[in-house]
């Protein structure tokens, strides 16, 4: 059997009939949103697995869902820690996590909130008339990092011997564009300071840090975040060598080098920006 390994994540590590029941899902077996991840073998979690030698334990993702946020799908709650369990309550011997792209997008669990979406806690799919998510409000980075370091904390409650894996937050790229996509500062925070904070509390509990996006290479997405099938062999890749201290392999990433030619402070109010309202996009048209 190997090592039982669990998954904490967003939208990007879910799979229909493998995520814990009743959380959010993005990918499904008919391919519902067209990125040529049909099984779960095709995801970037699976194939990290099976290079480890291990099993899965829990799926413990959740589409849409954010670190912060004041109760469930929250990752900082204690529900969500506890879904990285067995079902009949075994502890996993790892946990790979990789969230935060949610927090970066919206900017607050408050602008997720208003903004209607299904993974703010409640559930409510109502977004408040006439608002419109702008920059990130004063604060936003700080509370990011105390509801990561309570994400670890309660994960180290109910798993105190498992080794935690953080993964950092990289640019996805358009399927099929030449070049960079990425909007490495959408809501007025670099998604580089959100990094800094996953490691600062990767540090503070005792977990390690696949930094994946110190390897300076994007990975290719349906819509700039969702990987496709290929972004998810990519992705798998990256993860595999930040967590054994290798390199990636080349092949898979040809022309894929991460870079910005944007000095904007954020893309709010962008014509390049492709959406930064409550359908928000991490997508920039601008051209090298």
């Amino acid at each position: 059997m190997g090592k039982l390994i669990s998954v904490l994540g967003d939208s990007i590590s879910t799979f229909e009939g493998v995520t814990v029941a009743g959380n959010r899902t993005y990918y499904d077996a008919a391919d519902t949103n067209g990125t040529g991840v049909t099984r779960p073998a095709d995801t970037w979690w699976a194939q990290v697995i099976e290079r480890a030698g291990g099993t899965l334990l829990a799926n413990a993702a959740f589409s849409g869902g954010m670190v912060a946020g004041a109760g469930f799908p929250a990752a900082r709650t204690p529900e969500r820690a506890r879904q990285i369990l067995g079902a009949a309550g075994e502890t996993p011997d790892e946990v790979l996590v990789f969230i935060g792209i949610n927090d970066y997008g919206w900017g607050s669990a408050d602008a997720q909130a208003r903004g209607g979406s299904e993974a703010a806690p409640g559930g409510s799919s109502a977004q408040e008339a006439g608002f419109e998510p702008g920059l990130a409000p004063a604060g936003a980075l700080q509370e990011f990092a105390r509801a990561y370091d309570e994400m670890l904390e309660g994960i180290r409650a109910v798993a105190p011997e498992a080794a935690v894996r953080c993964m950092t937050l990289l640019p996805g790229r358009v399927a099929g564009s030449a070049q960079p996509t990425f909007c490495p500062q959408l809501r007025g925070i670099s998604v580089a300071d959100y990094n800094r904070a996953i490691k600062c509390a990767a540090a503070a509990n005792g977990c390690d840090v696949a930094d994946v996006a110190a390897f300076g290479l994007d990975y290719e997405a349906s819509d700039g975040t969702h990987p496709t099938a290929r972004g998810m062999r990519q992705l798998a890749e990256l993860s595999w060598a930040a967590m054994t201290g290798g390199q990636p392999d080349g092949s898979l990433f040809a022309g894929m080098a991460s870079s910005t030619a944007c000095e904007r402070a954020s893309g709010v109010g962008c014509h390049f920006a492709q959406s930064t309202g409550a359908k928000w996009s991490c997508v920039c048209h601008r051209t090298a």
